[in-house]
């Protein structure tokens, strides 16, 4: 017994160097890898920041803009000479003829030289996908529409994580009536413009004026019915959207409705993915 517990005791012995090595290896494997994806996330941080403040000094906005560059590792742009992803977005951006809304840019697969890839000054660069989105509240797309308090909810699931879709429910006061009415509505793309078309009405006011009350849709008169569906039927040419290139999608989720548009192999300009907005007023702009 005694023999058998001294060889296991020298077994024991002579592996425990090997382990330490094992383990001095492994932490400092784990701690370059740290290391290195801490030096990473920086650069990826300082040119988010440096496109941010770009985009900002170049435009009306009132705040600067999110920016995410993506890469695995991103550093490795240097290498290949190309960024993934540049994505921009800008909340409550003021645009001439819409109010506030939200915009979203990027650019996919975009050749840079070395330099692009630390400063972000991208200048007519090959990109394979460049997309825009933009989403309309209630209130942007009620005051195109002459409809006060618009509520936009999807039409089969309202609640908040039931998705996007292309049919809707509409519900607001229209201009001359004093009570709600809730509109079925479809929203397609058609020959590069948008088209949000009011296909039934659920209920509404059975007439104008504040005596009016709210009935089923099959109860309103003939011309009523038609003067609501008119009301919250509207065409949006490509042209007076804010936004770059035809719209390809529009649907709605979570209480907006969203416009995006699609250019594949084409050139880009960080200065492209900046968001339109009106000039800031004396009051808006920010202090020194």
């Amino acid at each position: 017994m005694a023999c058998g517990t001294k060889v296991n005791i020298g077994m024991m012995s002579t592996s425990k160097p090997w382990q330490r090595t094992l383990i001095r290896i492994t932490i400092g494997l784990v701690v370059t890898f740290l290391i290195l994806v801490l030096a990473d996330s920086l650069v990826a941080a300082r040119t988010e920041r440096r496109i941010s403040n770009t985009l900002y000094e170049g435009s009306n906005l009132a705040t600067p803009p999110s920016v995410e560059v993506t890469g695995l590792p991103y550093t490795a742009a240097a290498f290949t000479h190309e960024i993934q992803t540049i994505t921009v977005g800008a909340r409550d951006v003021d645009v001439p003829g819409w109010g506030l809304t939200s915009v979203t840019s990027s650019a996919q697969y975009v050749t840079v030289s070395r330099d692009d890839v630390f400063t972000g000054n991208i200048h007519d660069a090959p990109a394979r996908k460049v997309f825009y989105r933009i989403q309309l509240d209630g209130v942007s797309l009620g005051k195109k529409m002459n409809v006060s308090d618009l509520l936009i909810q999807n039409k089969d699931d309202i609640s908040p994580r039931g998705g996007w879709e292309s049919e809707a429910i509409f519900e607001g006061t229209p201009d001359g009536y004093s009570q709600p009415a809730a509109i079925e509505m479809q929203l397609r793309i058609k020959q590069g413009s948008v088209h949000i078309s009011a296909v039934d009405v659920i209920k509404g006011p059975n007439s104008k004026g504040s005596g009016a009350k709210v009935v089923d849709g099959d109860k309103l008169s003939h011309n009523v019915r038609a003067d609501l569906l008119k009301t919250f039927s509207m065409d949006i040419p490509s042209e007076d959207l804010p936004m770059r290139g035809k719209p390809v999608r529009v649907y709605v989720a979570g209480g907006g409705v969203f416009i995006e548009s699609e250019q594949y192999y084409t050139s880009v300009s960080i200065e492209d993915l900046a968001p339109y907005s009106r000039p800031l007023s004396k009051e808006e702009k920010p202090g020194l």
